[in-house]
């Protein structure tokens, strides 16, 4: 099978997890005797290049402000850049011309932060189905979270509604759609998006964890000496850092400890309010660091985020260490947390809630049984690609069939 992917950033340039998914969806096609290539915006675009036996095509993303420099620059610039990236014909006509070129049997898009939604009528036009990936909130929301002011979003404000129109508009074009998770795929579901589609093109597709082989993946009995909690992440607001460092403040003084790993996106500055909330506790903070060497170093690892959480990555990656984890009932961190044991489940809506399942450790001095082998046999990147490549046979063999009617 020809299979392109159309990505916002690809490798060496990928910065988020939808491009890190992408790179390994198309490294697993070509190891499995598929054609594969990527679209994907670059700061100065360039001729297409082969790498790890992917045919990769830049394009030059030509919208006001490239994606790496956006952090940097006034609000009113950034939204500006974001209307201009809805309407940027020149991209369109660039994945055109590849359409051409690489002819695939499939395309394949992922988060569209970067990318102008008419790429889809494009390969519809052509004749190509499309598989979209919801890997986050794009499709509804300026930031992509959901999330604002320090609180999940239950409602689209009038500026996402907005700013949303454009791509409701073109999400028609998409003949499946996979959702990272359940709570991602109800969301859009509960937004109105989606509804041309028919159940069997809808899915729910988790991402692929690489070291995800379950061998240590259960576990529980006692802890020795003081628990070692740990926090790992970006130390923003919606992955529930404060939270966390609030709920430490109710535990007892001894007979605990926190490692928290991650920086804020602030530097220096963003990171004086934490040290504050955790001043006089047994928390360090340790910065960026090996995730692998971290999670060896912990006893549990706890998800405290009070946004919905589109995947879960951290959670996977602890499982697979043999870490047991703590996670809030938001988004998708209920479905994997949740489907390991609920009892390790808590409501960040609840005051209390998250201080009173750690002192439940301490008190007992055991991590009760768990067992996450099952969760990850389904996150296995081979595993995963199978899934993807399913999804890419039905949309071929209904394409085929709605030419021959």
């Amino acid at each position: 099978m020809r299979i392109l992917h159309l990505s916002s950033v690809y490798a060496p340039d990928s910065v988020g997890g939808a491009e890190k998914v992408a790179e390994t969806l198309a490294l697993s096609a070509v190891r499995g005797g598929h054609t594969v290539g990527v679209c994907h915006v670059a700061r100065s675009g360039g001729t297409s290049r082969c790498q790890d036996g992917v045919t990769v095509y830049p394009f030059a993303h030509r919208n006001p402000i490239w994606i790496g420099d956006a952090v940097s620059r006034p609000a009113p610039l950034r939204q500006l850049n974001k209307v201009a990236t809805l309407f940027n014909a020149l991209i369109a006509s660039d994945f055109a011309r590849v359409l051409d070129e690489f002819r695939p049997d499939v395309v394949h898009s992922h988060s569209m932060v970067e990318l102008p939604p008419f790429v889809w009528q494009v390969a519809q036009r052509k004749g190509v189905p499309v598989v979209h990936t919801l890997h986050d909130y794009d499709l509804l929301c300026i930031r992509a979270a959901l999330f604002k002011d320090g609180e999940r979003c239950e409602q689209l404000h009038r500026a996402c509604a907005a700013f949303s129109v454009v791509k409701r508009g073109q999400h028609r074009h998409i003949d499946h759609v996979v959702a990272v998770s359940r709570s991602v795929l109800d969301r859009h579901l509960a937004a109105g998006l989606f509804a041309h589609l028919p159940e069997e093109r809808r899915h729910v597709i988790w991402n692929p964890v690489h070291g995800a082989d379950g061998a240590r993946a259960a576990g529980g009995g006692p802890i020795e000496g003081a628990i070692r909690f740990g926090f790992l992440g970006r130390l923003v607001t919606e992955k529930g850092i404060e939270a966390l460092l609030r709920a430490c403040r109710e535990l007892p003084t001894g007979g605990w400890s926190l490692q928290v790993a991650g920086k804020p996106p602030g530097g220096e500055q963003a990171m004086a309010p934490l040290l504050e909330l955790a001043k006089g506790l047994p928390v360090t903070f340790v910065g960026h660091v090996n995730p692998q060497a971290f999670l060896a170093g912990i006893d549990v690892l706890v998800v405290p985020s009070i946004w919905d959480e589109p995947f879960g990555l951290t959670a996977l990656e602890a499982y697979a260490q043999g870490v047991p984890v703590i996670g809030s009932t938001r988004g998708a961190i209920r479905e994997l947390v949740g489907g390991v044991s609920p009892a390790w489940l808590f409501d960040p809506g609840e005051p209390g809630a998250l201080s009173a399942r750690m002192r439940g450790l301490m008190n007992s001095g055991a991590t009760p049984a768990w067992d996450a082998r099952a969760l990850l046999a389904q996150t296995r990147p081979d595993a995963v690609f199978e899934r993807y490549l399913e999804v890419y046979r039905q949309a071929t063999r209904q394409s085929a069939s709605m030419r021959v009617d």
